[in-house]
C-alpha cells in the first residue's frame, strides 16, 4: 500500500513551485496580450483576467499552506479544509482554461497540468484524510 500521508506531501511540495511558476508565467502571458492585442484587449477583460488570478493564487497558496502542514502535524481537519479550497483553485484553472476571451496555448496546457495535479491531491488527501481521522489502536 501506498503511503498517502507521503504521496500528498511530494504532491503538496511539488505544486508549491509549480504553482509558482505557473502565476508569473500568466502574468507574463497577461503583460503579452496587453502589448499584442492592444484595444483588442479591452481593460475591463484585462483587470477580470488578473482578478481571478489573483484570486487563484491567493486561495492556492493558502492551500498549500494548510496541506503540507496538516500532513507534517498529522491533523486531518487541515487537510480537508485544504481539499475544500482545491475546489474554487481549480474552477480559476476552469476559468483560465475555457472561459477566457484570448487564450493562449501555453496557457492552456499549463493550467491542464495544473488540474491534474490538483485532481491527484485531492485523491491522496481523501486517502491521507481516511488514515489520519481513524482511530489509533495500539496492540
Amino acid at each position: 500500500m501506498v503511503d498517502a500521508s507521503l504521496a500528498y506531501e511530494i504532491l503538496m511540495y511539488l505544486n508549491s513551485f509549480y504553482f509558482g511558476l505557473l502565476a508569473f508565467v500568466e502574468l507574463g502571458v497577461f503583460i503579452y496580450k496587453m502589448v499584442k492585442l492592444g484595444k483588442r484587449y479591452e481593460a475591463s477583460v484585462l483587470l477580470w483576467d488578473i482578478g481571478y488570478l489573483f484570486g487563484t493564487s491567493l486561495l492556492e497558496t493558502i492551500r498549500i499552506y494548510l496541506g503540507r502542514k496538516s500532513s507534517l502535524s498529522r491533523h486531518g481537519w487541515q487537510v480537508i479544509v485544504s481539499v475544500i479550497l482545491t475546489l474554487p483553485c481549480m474552477a480559476g484553472m476552469w476559468y483560465l482554461i475555457y472561459f477566457q476571451e484570448v487564450a493562449i496555448y501555453l496557457e492552456i496546457i499549463l493550467c491542464a497540468l495544473e488540474l491534474m495535479l490538483q485532481f491527484t491531491e485531492i485523491v491522496y488527501a481523501i486517502l491521507f484524510t481516511f488514515t489520519a481521522c481513524r482511530p489509533r489502536t495500539y496492540t
